[in-house]
């Protein structure tokens, strides 16, 4: 039932995309995109109650519910997602969902959640950096447009800084959370794990935005870039190349 689920709202993500770039009533797109997340809100719950925790504990549950963040984006603020932006927001979306389906069938059993993880903390930390994630890959496509537009974009360039302060604020929410956490769970605050240590790397990286001297939006661009980068290796390259006390991610 899962895997019907996520290839049912895939193809409705792709259609949904799809038809904004065709000269057809943009109602039939939010149709597709409106049936797109009924499929995938089912996929989650699905999701949910075969593994009897919340779906984001993994890498495979990261592909289930960012896509999903990244839809009701489209639907609650759907001014801020016409045209090329909205088609493109929607095709990444697509794209996640993409990748969960074709991961390897390991890495998608459910498993019971591990003592260190069965806290109330895992609510407060976990959304945090998914909200964060969101805001760095709606960034993200304002600042490649940015970097490939010959001329400025007030409005771009605007959307870019909300973006940014939206996911810098988030990334230390869910560092200092993490913290908290980490106390609860093991004794101390920080202890220098490989995931920590990069975490923080990410929020440091990521505040050079706001050191700029002459804080240009193709410098900024090029700083979100980077932070995507680091937070991408945090999140899948840590968890299997360094070991450290969250490896079980």
């Amino acid at each position: 039932m899962e895997t019907i689920f996520l290839s049912i709202a895939l193809v409705f993500y792709l259609v949904s995309a799809t038809l904004r770039l065709l000269p057809v009533k943009k109602q039939y797109s939010d149709w597709m995109l409106l049936l797109a997340g009924l499929c995938h809100l089912g996929l989650l719950i699905t999701r949910s109650v075969i593994a009897k925790h919340p779906p984001f504990t993994n890498i495979y549950e990261t592909f289930l519910l960012l896509p999903f963040l990244i839809f009701l984006r489209i639907v609650f603020w759907p001014k801020r997602h016409v045209g090329t932006y909205g088609m493109i927001m929607t095709y990444i979306s697509a794209a996640f969902l993409t990748v969960a389906l074709i991961l390897p069938a390991a890495i998608k059993i459910p498993k019971p959640l591990m003592p260190a993880l069965n806290s109330i903390w895992m609510y407060i930390h976990v959304p945090s950096y998914f909200f964060a994630y969101m805001a760095l890959m709606a960034a993200m496509v304002y600042a490649i447009m940015v970097l490939i537009k010959k001329d400025s974009d007030p409005q771009v360039e605007k959307r870019l800084d909300e973006e940014l302060k939206i996911a810098f604020f988030f990334l230390n929410v869910g560092l200092i959370t993490g913290a908290v956490w980490a106390y609860v769970s093991w004794g101390n605050y920080w202890s220098w794990d490989p995931k920590e240590t990069w975490a923080l790397i990410n929020v440091l990286v990521l505040s050079f935005v706001f050191h700029l001297k002459m804080p240009t939006a193709k410098k900024k661009a090029w700083i979100l870039i980077i932070t995507v980068l680091t937070v991408a290796f945090t999140y899948w390259g840590v968890s299997y190349i360094l070991s450290g006390l969250h490896s079980y991610t």
